[in-house]
């Protein structure tokens, strides 16, 4: 799958690819496997994309872009932070998925005008922005909920990961990781 992904080939594809190669490699009951299965987190991610489509569909993303784009100009070192602190901020309120599907052909159509690799840059903001972001909340990403059920559910050592006490440290390493990261990506 790798090698499929780093030749270019279409990552939906790649993956589903690689999933019926594996079913008709293993020889071995399924049954154990389909048994490990997070079936409420299958049905949380396939109701969070559902809600963001229905979101975007609002018009509300686009409004709220078109008022916070003027001021989030990543030629203009404020205009990166804003960027990043907008992503970082939608990030925990909808998860870092979600913001990246609606934010990321209007940060980088908003870029496309502007001196330099502009475009380029503002991919690698977004996506810096939303994989820093899930460090903050257990909301801000998926692998964070998923940690989070699995500890809550294990047989061997259930613990509960609430948002606060994620929050306890999540706020300080977010924060450290953003004031440090940014002037790094802005070059």
């Amino acid at each position: 799958m790798l090698a499929a992904l780093l030749a270019g080939l279409d990552l939906s594809w790649c993956t589903i690819t690689a999933a019926g190669a594996l079913i008709v490699l293993d020889f071995e009951d399924a049954g154990p496997h389909i048994s490990k299965v997070s079936y409420s987190l299958l049905v949380f991610f396939s109701a969070m994309f559902i809600t963001v489509d229905g979101f975007n569909r609002t018009g509300l993303p686009e409004t709220f872009w078109n008022a916070v784009e003027p001021h989030a100009r990543i030629n203009h070192f404020l205009g990166a932070v804003l960027l990043a602190a907008v992503v970082i901020l939608l990030s925990n309120i909808a998860s870092n998925v979600p913001t990246v599907l609606l934010l990321g052909p209007m940060v980088a159509a908003a870029s496309r005008d502007l001196p330099g690799a502009s475009e380029t840059r503002a991919w690698l903001i977004l996506a810096w922005a939303s994989t820093v972001a899930g460090n903050l909340t257990l909301v801000g990403s998926a692998a964070n909920l998923i940690v989070c059920e699995q500890a809550r559910v294990s047989t061997r050592m259930p613990y509960n990961l609430s948002f606060w006490k994620h929050l306890k440290f999540g706020f300080p390493s977010t924060l450290i990781i953003a004031v440090a990261g940014l002037p790094l990506i802005r070059g």
